[in-house]
């Protein structure tokens, strides 16, 4: 199994709605996919200062359903259309099997 683990940091003047927005292409490109054992979206808790704004927390069966998603043309469309609303980002991919 690949757990993918990414943060974001919106730039400033990101309005929630692009954020909902954001979020809903995400889990409607998802939804298309196989091989996607779970898919969790969410915003900071704000409990501790100098955190990142957004996460997902994503498993995949294996390496050829996460290549899926991460180089599908969809999610390629989502990166390129949202670009502006991200003023970092960090991600990892681990195995957990």
């Amino acid at each position: 199994m690949i757990r993918h683990v990414v943060l974001f940091q919106f730039t400033d003047g990101t309005k929630p709605e692009q954020i909902d927005a954001y979020e809903r292409r995400l889990l409607a490109y998802v939804a298309t996919l196989s091989g996607v054992v779970s898919y969790r979206p969410a915003r900071d808790a704000r409990i501790n200062p100098g955190t990142y704004d957004f996460s997902i927390v994503a498993e995949f069966a294996d390496e050829e359903a996460f290549r899926a998603y991460f180089d599908g043309d969809e999610h390629l469309a989502i990166q390129r259309d949202t670009a502006s609303m991200f003023a970092a980002k960090t991600s990892s991919q681990s195995r957990t099997d």
